[in-house]
């Protein structure tokens, strides 16, 4: 597979074109040199007497190719009719290219609008990876083995994020690369998710939970060495982003992209697209989804490490313990909650992700520790298996325990079933349905013949 290089004879341009070149000699990797040429232009910058001009272009990118020959590159040049973004696109899709290489500049037409400018445009229209380059410098040196790249990834855990991380792989065939992690996140929207608040000092912090739940990420994609920066933003993710990655001296930035259109990029936006033009790094690079098949992602066998189980003391309940237990190798972790339900609404009310009683309470709250002790089955000691005993308050069973499973990073979350249909179930409710509605986790529900 080639690379496509971009180019219109401008300065920034043959940024774009040596970086190109150096990653490609490093790869042997063919190169395709490509001109984009807007036919209404032509006809318009290119009088009559001057002869025919797309010879005249083909003339000049020739010439920049045999440059680039002289080099000990294969290099094909291509000039190619229509609007720069849409013609490299097409013609990268159509010899199946590794990437596409532009500079952060591109020249257009303004006859012929778009949404965005070439290399925007690239980015969103692109089922090839895109990488836009704004000076060449750190990317020569890194070629020529002088030091690695400095690459600034943005996660969001998003899969899109994960398609990202996994094309460092394409990087490192050039050369070592140093590797940042940047995570931005809403302080609200965490606080709601984990379940801490204010009203809990003593609370692990958000960004540790954070940074624990990104280090099991990339231990999963094979990137366990990262270094880890986070950052707060109650808006727009682009700013804080670009503010760590320059902190990070990064020479690239790295994003995935899920090229979302009409409504939908109006709705969510798109991080990429607005990277392009304002992160002040050397580099942006776009990884679409698109770019790698859902059969070519690497699925490995999950590891159980860590699992929830939830009881309010009924037989059935109880019996999703031992099930719990049963998913957990030695050393594994089980944390036994329960939830005492407040009747006072969260907007006014102090909410706490654990029971923290004084007074007659906390002999109550020890009794209901000693309780969940004894529904721990006696051989579990024999497995090496740690159990926390948990007790959780909150107006909402369900939300509460989806709270909990988030703030202990578990990889499975195990509830029982009560069985109940129709009226029944319309009365009381179902704790086992709203948290599989409701969990980001994986749920096992255990579910148990009729009781006596």
């Amino acid at each position: 597979m080639a690379i496509v290089v971009g180019t219109d004879f401008s300065d920034h341009s043959r940024e774009a074109v040596r970086v190109a070149a150096a990653i490609a000699e490093r790869t042997r990797t063919p190169l395709v040199l490509v001109h984009a040429a807007e036919p209404g232009m032509l006809r318009r910058d290119w009088p009559a007497g001057r002869g025919s001009a797309i010879t005249e272009l083909e003339q000049r990118l020739a010439a920049e190719a045999d440059g680039l020959r002289r080099e000990g590159l294969s290099v094909e040049p291509q000039v190619l009719l229509g609007m720069p973004d849409e013609a490299l696109v097409e013609h990268a899709a159509k010899i199946q290219a590794r990437m596409i290489i532009t500079a952060a500049l591109g020249w257009r037409s303004e006859t012929r609008w778009r949404l965005g400018g070439v290399p925007e445009r690239i980015a969103q229209l692109s089922r090839t990876p895109f990488l836009m380059v704004r000076l060449s410098g750190p990317f020569l040196e890194w070629c020529q083995g002088g030091r690695p790249l400095r690459v600034t990834v943005g996660d969001d855990f998003s899969h899109s994020a994960e398609v990202a991380l996994r094309w460092l792989p394409e990087l490192r065939r050039v050369g070592p690369v140093e590797l940042t992690v940047a995570h931005v996140y809403n302080p609200g929207t965490e606080s709601g998710r984990l379940g801490l608040y204010r009203a809990n000092p003593g609370a692990e912090g958000i960004e540790a939970l954070l940074e624990r739940d990104l280090r099991e990420r990339l231990s999963r994609v094979g990137e366990p060495h990262a270094e880890l920066r986070l950052a707060e933003s109650y808006g727009s993710v682009v700013e804080p982003l670009s503010t760590l990655a320059e902190a990070a001296r990064a020479d690239l930035l790295l994003l995935g992209s899920h090229q979302r259109r009409g409504l939908r990029r109006v709705r969510h936006g798109s991080v990429s697209l607005s990277a392009l033009q304002l992160a002040q790094v050397t580099a942006v690079a776009c990884v679409p989804v698109a770019a790698t098949p859902e059969a070519e992602v690497p699925v490995s066998i999950p590891s159980i490490r860590r699992v929830l189980v939830s009881t309010d003391f009924s037989r059935l309940a109880n019996l999703a313990i031992p099930h719990a237990l049963s998913l957990l190798p030695r050393g594994g972790e089980l944390i036994l909650a329960h939830v005492i339900e407040s009747p006072v609404p969260i907007v006014y009310a102090d909410f706490w992700p654990a029971v923290a009683l004084g007074g007659d309470d906390d002999l109550a709250e020890a009794e209901l520790r000693r309780q969940l002790e004894a529904l721990v089955p006696r051989d579990v000691a024999g497995r090496d298996i740690t159990v926390r005993m948990e007790l959780l308050t909150g107006v909402h069973a369900a939300q509460a325990l989806c709270q909990a499973a988030e703030r202990y990073g578990v990889d499975i979350f195990c509830v029982s079933s009560h069985g109940r249909t129709g009226v029944r179930r319309a009365v009381l409710g179902s704790v086992a349905q709203e948290v599989v509605a409701r969990s980001r986790r994986p749920v096992l529900v255990v579910k148990h013949p009729a009781l006596p």
